[in-house]
């Protein structure tokens, strides 16, 4: 009966094995908490790269628009001047001379 283990040392024994599986439990927790978070980073890396994409091609839509707002900004400031200037200068200097003309002829 030496051979066997007292009440205490299987009790001390039984501590050791709850400690070590809670131990181990706590490890296959962390490996897949770890899992997760990898997971969660490639997926918000996967955003990122999709953001950087998109941002991209809206910085380079603007810069289109704006070359073209440009170009067009030049257009509009040489039409508004042949269209709305040069026809009023016209229509001034016509106005002046008939004044002229009608002052000069009835003398």
């Amino acid at each position: 009966m030496r051979t066997d283990p007292s009440p205490g040392e299987l009790g001390r024994r039984l501590d050791d094995l709850s400690s070590a599986i809670q131990r181990l439990m706590s490890q296959d927790l962390f490996i897949a908490e770890q899992r997760v978070g990898e997971r969660r980073f490639i997926s918000i890396e996967r955003d990122l790269e999709e953001l950087r994409r998109r941002l991209d091609e809206e910085f380079r839509a603007l810069a289109t628009k704006i070359e073209t707002q440009e170009r067009d900004r030049g257009t509009n400031w040489r039409q508004s001047f042949y269209a709305g200037i040069i026809p009023a200068a016209l229509l001034l200097v016509s106005l002046f001379v008939q004044i002229w003309l009608s002052l000069n002829g009835s003398a």
